[in-house]
């Protein structure tokens, strides 16, 4: 009998294992990037996958979102794993958690983790001290259960939130923080064979071995949403927005500056509901393109240019003040943005300025002073007629202008000119 089961085992571990699902989750948490992670969840499980890897490279994001991806990381059936990866990645505020709550926690050399402190963003938000030691401490429970779940070093994790600790690849392997370091996928997969964890309570064995990898991407509705979010974009479009709607006020009847322009700023409205803004630096941007197009309509000498600059930069700046890095717009977002913006509207009050200032060029202000060529004699009791612009006027004048002669018009009066001859 022993030696029949000790053939089954090694029969069975020729076995081919069920496929690795793996997740490439690149960029800020987001309520786009935690559907796509719980989903492929609920795919791993449909399929009875043998892990759920998720590669993982975020700067942080939205607590609600992380929130959703940790209860689904927790409660999944399938054993997942998060692989800190590639050199460079690292998994930063809401990372740690999301790292912290998976089963298998590993990390590349070159790689970092940490600073996970709360930061309260928004506009209203409460940032007393009493509000944010109340949402440290809280953030310092949910890690301190997840580490005890997982068996992880619970002190440098309280450290990580409290203080925004950040250590090494090799640092977090040597203090307990994730299970091991491996330089690529291959190298995680073999390690993670024959692993044993506990999911409900119960001891599985992670089979990995001879198992085919399963990609799972991000379908088109979740990349379109997930980079509106984007901060940058999102101001881009509120921007793009603006001028778009502009520029069909200014022409109408040109219909696609309108359609970017309603497509845009509605998207930005989207990006902005969701991300944590101060409306008032919204409401600064608007005014500041307001003053523009007065400038353009009603001159003001430069008072509304200049007002309009310096409402669009601290609108730009204040929008989105006091969020964490992945939240905000870059200052290399907002800076080339408002100058472009600025140079294009003094670029067109210039234009208008020049045009009011230059004279008529159509219509019967614009012929005073052109030289004709009398077609019809004209006399002081009896009008002729003058050939000038391409047009035929009738003329008149205090002397006797013979056919053929070169005038000069010197006054409209209606639709007769008086003109006054050229000598010679």
């Amino acid at each position: 009998m022993r030696i029949f089961s000790a053939i089954v085992v090694f029969l069975f571990s020729f076995c081919p294992a069920s496929d690795v699902f793996i997740v490439d989750f690149d960029g800020a948490v987001d309520p786009p990037s935690a559907q796509y992670v719980l989903s492929a969840i609920e795919q791993a499980e449909v399929k009875d996958a043998s892990l759920l890897l998720i590669i993982l490279d975020t700067p942080g994001g939205l607590m609600s979102s992380m929130k959703q991806i940790v209860d689904g990381i927790v409660n999944s059936e399938v054993p997942v794993a998060v692989y800190v990866y590639p050199r460079g990645a690292r998994a930063a505020s809401a990372g740690l958690f999301i790292t912290m709550a998976a089963n298998i926690a590993a990390m590349a050399p070159g790689t970092h983790i940490g600073a996970a402190h709360p930061v309260s963003i928004g506009f209203g938000a409460d940032t007393s001290k009493v509000m944010t030691e109340k949402v440290t401490n809280d953030a310092v429970a949910w890690l301190r259960s997840l580490a005890q779940i997982r068996h992880r070093n619970t002190e440098w994790l309280e450290r990580a939130v409290k203080y925004s600790e950040s250590i090494t690849a090799s640092e977090a392997e040597s203090i307990g923080v994730i299970d091991f370091v491996a330089s690529n996928v291959e190298e995680l997969l073999e390690k993670i064979s024959e692993m044993e964890i506990t999911i409900d309570d119960t001891t599985i064995t992670v089979n990995v071995k001879n198992a085919d990898t399963v990609k799972i991407s991000m379908s088109f509705q979740q990349k379109v949403l997930h980079t509106i979010l984007n901060p940058n974009i999102a101001y881009l479009l509120l921007i793009l927005g603006l001028l778009g709607i502009y520029f069909e006020l200014q022409h109408p009847g040109v219909i696609a500056p309108g359609v970017v322009g309603v497509i845009s700023l509605l998207s930005a409205i989207y990006a902005f509901q969701i991300l944590p803004v101060n409306y008032i630096g919204v409401l600064l941007i608007i005014t500041g393109i307001v003053m523009f197009i007065l400038e353009v309509k009603v001159p003001g000498f430069g008072v509304l240019t200049s007002g309009g600059i310096i409402a669009l930069l601290l609108g730009s700046f204040m929008l989105t003040s006091g969020n964490a890095p992945e939240l905000s717009v870059d200052w290399w977002t907002i800076v080339p943005t408002v100058a472009f913006v600025a140079l294009f509207f003094i670029f067109v009050v210039a234009k208008a300025l020049l045009a009011q200032r230059s004279r008529p060029q159509t219509g019967a202000e614009g012929i005073l002073g052109k030289i004709g060529e009398v077609s019809v004699k004209i006399s002081p009791r009896k009008a002729g007629k003058i050939f000038v612009h391409g047009e035929i006027w009738n003329a008149r004048s205090d002397e006797e202008i013979p056919e053929g002669a070169q005038v000069k018009i010197v006054k409209v009066d209606g639709m007769m000119l008086w003109v006054k001859p050229i000598d010679e």
